[in-house]
């Protein structure tokens, strides 16, 4: 196998239209991204890596650079972009063009389709699938860093250097197994999701928040609304203001004055916005908020033995197409069975052919009258 040549490192005009001018002679490419995050609420982009499989490249994202001809080309609608472990980039891509690739191949979900174990990491799709060794992992790296260190720049541009091959192999199995359309239905389901969280969502991933009362649900959904205002507005993680921990101690407590909130959440940032935290604590109240709050708690409980009877049959089912079960149907998935409320990708689609059989019928039906 011929490793790809490389353009190198773009930081100026010229050499990103040179790039532009390869990816006009192809309708796909690997695509990456470096970013920091650690100390900022929005991620900031400091590279792309961009491969044909003829050439790979790394534009430099810190540099003035117009990326308004890239962007012409990437998303062009007949354009594929082939990533792994896409959903950060997505976020990051989001972020910065405002839009999602016209065409998404994401390695990671092609593997898992043919039976790579779900979170395969990229090291190991190109070991498995190439014989290739990617060496020292950078991945902690410092990507804003300039000049990048040679080593680091060689671990960003082997990313994509080896990508579009590996995802020649993977298809050719998905072939083989009649799985295309499983991916392409996956791929479509991802580029339909908002990549970026809203207050929400972010508030039903707190663990322990939908085991509160109501008011302190709807305090916590506040709460997490005004974080997420003051973070965007001083660009600063969300926890650096106020930990996961904190918030929903204070959404339990309900505390009514500074006082309370002092000894709840011992943070200088907290002690400074408290009449702000005590506002968004009142606000509990509001109609639309709670309203909200209804439609995504958790208003039932379900039936343990049926969920883990449900589970077992999706363990014996993917055992036989020689995939992970929670590639057909997660527990959260399941959970939604029971309670008679699957999610839409267990409704349509080529999971609810392959589960039709193990899961028609598997909701309680309700009493009938004596």
């Amino acid at each position: 196998m011929t490793a790809p040549q490389e353009i190198g490192w773009i930081d100026d005009e010229a050499a990103l239209a040179r790039l532009v001018a390869v990816l006009e002679q192809t309708s796909i490419a690997a695509v990456d991204t470096e970013f920091v995050r650690e100390k900022t609420y929005y991620p900031q982009l400091c590279l792309i890596q961009i491969g044909t499989g003829e050439q790979v490249a790394c534009i430099d994202c810190l540099a003035d650079l117009d990326l308004r001809p890239l962007y012409a080309r990437l998303f062009d609608p007949s354009f594929t972009w082939v990533l792994h472990s896409a959903r950060q980039d997505l976020e990051v891509v989001f972020r910065l063009a405002g839009r999602m690739p016209p065409r998404l191949i994401d390695t990671q979900v092609a593997a898992a389709l043919t039976g790579y174990p779900p979170q395969v990491g990229l090291e190991g799709l190109l070991k498995r699938t190439l014989d290739v060794d990617l060496g020292e992992s950078f991945a902690r790296t410092d990507w804003s860093r300039r000049p990048l260190p040679d080593a680091a720049l060689r671990y960003a541009l082997d990313d994509v250097r080896h990508l579009l091959a590996a995802w020649g192999r993977l298809d050719a199995e998905l072939a083989r197994l009649g799985r295309r359309e499983w991916l392409r239905e996956d791929s479509e389901r991802m580029l339909a999701e908002h990549p970026v969280a809203d207050a929400t969502a972010v508030w039903s991933r707190l663990k322990g928040a939908h085991g509160l009362p109501f008011a302190s649900q709807c305090a916590a959904l506040a709460l997490v609304r005004w974080r997420e205002t003051a973070a965007q507005r001083s660009d600063r993680p969300r926890r650096w203001l106020l930990a996961d921990d904190a918030l929903l101690a204070i959404a339990a407590a309900l505390p009514r004055d500074a006082e309370a909130l002092a000894g709840l959440a011992e943070s200088k940032f907290i002690t400074r916005s408290a009449p702000a935290v005590l506002a968004a604590i009142e606000s509990r109240n509001d109609a639309e908020l709670q309203a909200e709050v209804r439609a995504n708690a958790i208003q039932q409980i379900p039936d343990k033995t049926l969920v883990k009877s449900l589970q077992e049959r999706v363990r014996q089912h993917a055992a036989t197409l020689g995939i992970e079960p929670e590639i057909l149907a997660t527990k959260r998935d399941l959970v939604g069975v029971a309670l008679n409320d699957p999610p839409l990708h267990l409704r349509t689609g080529w999971r609810a052919k392959e589960l039709a059989p193990i899961l028609n019928g598997a909701a309680p039906t309700a009493p009938t009258a004596a």
